[in-house]
């Protein structure tokens, strides 16, 4: 459960990161080296691909949602918690996606932002699903482990739920390391065919930034 309740705050905290728009739309300094119609395409694609991961996202919580409960009437002991266990987290990866979803369609937050903003928000992106992608080993250990522990246990009922609740976060952490992982190079694929040019001017030294522009 606190695995289940730390994935919901991670992956909803790309929903917060879209304030960061709103915060940060100060004029940049390499502003002027960046025409804003092509900032203003990289957000727009930034949004796509977002809201592309929170269909997916959103498709496979829905199959869980509708299938586990299903499944789960009609099995008993081990495979019963396994279904029961889908349930609750394509309920939970239903209610991100389609948040996700939705906030990817406030197409004027991706407008008129600034070098300095784009760059920001970009790298909130990567972070945040590079993050995921790493709490998603830790799932998939997780439910390794209560799956290899359930045979030491010798109440039944506990090692059915044990067994089952395993195999499904095994199942589940697969599904979100392949999609928070795909996210990440996605994101990272997009900045660098369209952001590496001006970006790759940048550098930092003990006085402060400087940007060296190649004509």
């Amino acid at each position: 459960m606190r695995a289940l309740i730390l994935h919901i705050l991670l992956l909803s905290s790309y929903l917060a990161s879209a304030q960061i728009w709103d915060t940060t739309r100060a004029a940049s300094p390499f502003k002027q080296w960046v025409p804003q119609q092509q900032l203003d395409a990289f957000n727009m694609k930034q949004l796509d691909i977002n809201k592309g991961g929170m269909y997916a996202l959103s498709a496979w919580g829905l199959a869980n949602v509708l299938y586990g409960p299903f499944a789960a009437g009609y099995t008993h002991g081990e495979a019963q918690y396994f279904h029961a266990s889908n349930t609750l987290w394509g309920g939970i990866n239903l209610i991100i996606g389609v948040t996700g979803v939705f906030a990817s369609y406030r197409r004027d937050k991706a407008t008129n932002l600034s070098f300095g903003s784009t760059i920001l928000h970009q790298h909130g992106e990567e972070k945040l699903f590079l993050i995921n992608g790493g709490l998603d080993f830790a799932y998939i250990a997780a439910g390794a482990a209560m799956w290899g522990f359930s045979d030491r246990v010798a109440a039944q009922k506990t090692r059915n739920l044990l067994s089952g609740g395993g195999k499904s976060f095994v199942m589940q952490g697969g599904f979100l390391l392949f999609f928070d992982w795909g996210m990440y190079i996605a994101h990272s694929q997009h900045a660098y065919r369209n952001l590496n040019r001006y970006t790759s001017g940048l550098a930092c030294t003990g006085e402060g930034i400087s940007y060296t522009l190649a004509f």
